[in-house]
C-alpha cells in the first residue's frame, strides 16, 4: 500500500509516543515524551499559526512516519517555513521518513535546522540542504556552588570546573555603569510592539515574532516563561524572553528596536541581571548568528561555548535572508527540550 500523509490530531497522541519510543530507543518516562508537553507542541492554540503543527505517514492505517511542525513566517505571512520536531520513522518502514520530508518540502516554502546527528546529516545533505550561517552559543554561571552540587559531570574537572565558574561568574568591571540609563521590566505579549520588525526579509534582524507567539511560549509547561521590555531615556529599545529549565536561564530571544553594539551589549546584560533575579536559576544561555551579537555577547559577560551550523532547505527561492539574521534559542525547537537531566554548558 503507497503512503498517505495528513495532519495529526489529539487521537494520535498515543501512536506517535509509541513510534518514538522505538524509533528513539527511549522508555516512555522521558520527559519530553509527557503528553501534556506534546499535546502543547501540536496542539494548543498558537494565534500566530493557523495550519496544523504535526504530520503523520499512514501505511495500511498504521503510522510509520511522523514530525512536528515548529513553524517561522516571514512578511504578512506569505513566506511560511518550518523546523521539523520529534521526526521519527518506524524502523520496519525504511524510506517513510525521507517520504514525509519531501512531502513536507512541498508544503512550505523553506525548511530549516541546527545542528542534528550524524546520521539526519547524511539525509538532509543529499536532500539538497546547505549550510547557511552558524549559530553560536553563550553562556555564564550564575550561581556557581549551587550549579556545581547539580552539574551533569561528576569527574575529577569538578573543583577546577567551580573555580573557574566562580571567576566567569563575577561581573566584568569594564561593565560598571556602561548601560546607565538602560533597564528592563516585566511586561506581557499585549505590550510587544511590532513595529520594528521589517516587512522586507532582506532587512529582518530577527525572526517577526508577534504577540500570540509569546502567549503560546509563556504556557509552556517544560519551564515557567518571563517577558521583558528593554528601555532607556529614549523610550521602547525592544524586549526579551527568558526561561527556567533545570537551573539553566534560557534566552528564547533578543528582539530590538535598532540592533546596533550598545543595544546589543545592555540587552544582554540586563538579561544576565534578570535571570539572576529568578529562582533556580544556576547559569545563563544564549544564541545568535555569528558576528555583531556574538561580539556584544562575548562584550557583556556570556562565554562562547559552542558553535552550530544552520541549514538551510530553500528549492523555492522564496526566502532571502540578511546576512545579520539572528537564529535565537527560540528559533530551535530543543529551547524546552527536556532530556530530563542538567545540561549546563559551563
Amino acid at each position: 500500500m503507497n503512503l498517505f500523509l495528513r495532519p495529526t490530531s489529539i487521537d494520535d497522541l498515543s501512536a506517535i509516543r509509541q513510534l518514538m519510543q522505538r524509533a528513539f530507543n527511549i522508555g516512555p518516562d522521558a520527559p519530553f515524551m509527557d503528553p501534556s508537553v506534546m499535546a502543547w507542541k501540536y496542539w494548543d492554540h498558537r494565534g500566530d499559526w493557523d495550519g496544523p503543527r504535526g504530520y503523520v505517514m499512514e501505511r495500511d492505517g498504521v503510522i510509520v512516519a511522523h514530525a512536528g511542525i515548529y513553524p517561522l513566517t516571514f512578511g504578512a505571512g506569505e513566506v511560511r517555513g518550518i523546523r521539523m520536531m520529534d521526526w521519527a520513522a518506524a524502523k520496519e518502514s525504511p524510506g517513510a521518513g525521507l517520504a514525509l520530508l519531501r512531502k513536507l518540502d512541498i508544503l512550505f516554502d523553506f525548511i530549516y535546522s541546527i545542528g542534528g546527528s550524524e546520521k539526519l546529516r547524511r539525509i538532509t545533505d543529499a536532500y539538497g540542504y546547505v549550510e547557511c550561517a552558524r549559530q553560536w552559543k553563550g553562556a555564564r554561571p550564575l550561581r556557581p556552588f549551587q550549579q556545581i552540587l547539580k552539574h551533569q559531570y561528576r569527574n575529577w574537572k569538578l573543583a577546577p570546573r567551580l573555580i573557574r565558574n566562580f571567576i566567569w561568574s563575577l561581573p566584568k568591571p569594564s561593565n560598571s555603569g556602561l548601560y546607565q540609563g538602560w533597564k528592563s521590566e516585566e511586561i506581557t505579549p499585549g505590550d510587544v510592539s511590532e513595529e520594528f520588525y521589517p516587512q522586507n526579509m532582506a532587512d529582518a534582524c530577527f525572526s517577526p515574532r508577534p504577540p500570540a507567539f509569546f502567549e503560546y511560549l509563556l504556557r509552556c509547561p517544560v519551564m515557567q516563561m518571563r517577558l521583558y521590555g528593554i528601555r532607556d531615556d529614549r523610550g521602547p529599545r525592544g524586549h526579551f524572553a527568558i526561561g527556567v529549565l533545570r537551573g539553566q536561564a534560557r534566552v528564547a530571544g533578543v528582539w530590538l528596536r535598532e540592533p546596533d553594539c550598545e543595544a546589543w551589549q545592555a540587552a544582554f546584560s540586563l538579561a544576565q541581571q534578570a535571570a539572576m533575579r529568578l529562582d533556580g536559576a544556576y547559569e545563563i544561555m544564549a544564541a545568535g548568528t555569528e558576528g555583531l551579537s556574538e561580539r556584544c555577547a562575548a562584550r557583556s559577560g556570556l562565554h562562547i561555548m559552542t558553535h552550530t551550523p544552520i541549514y538551510l532547505l530553500n528549492k523555492k527561492k522564496k526566502l532571502n535572508l540578511s546576512p545579520s539574521f539572528q537564529f535565537q534559542l527560540s528559533d530551535d525547537h530543543r529551547f524546552f527540550l527536556d532530556s530530563g537531566d542538567t545540561s549546563f554548558l559551563t
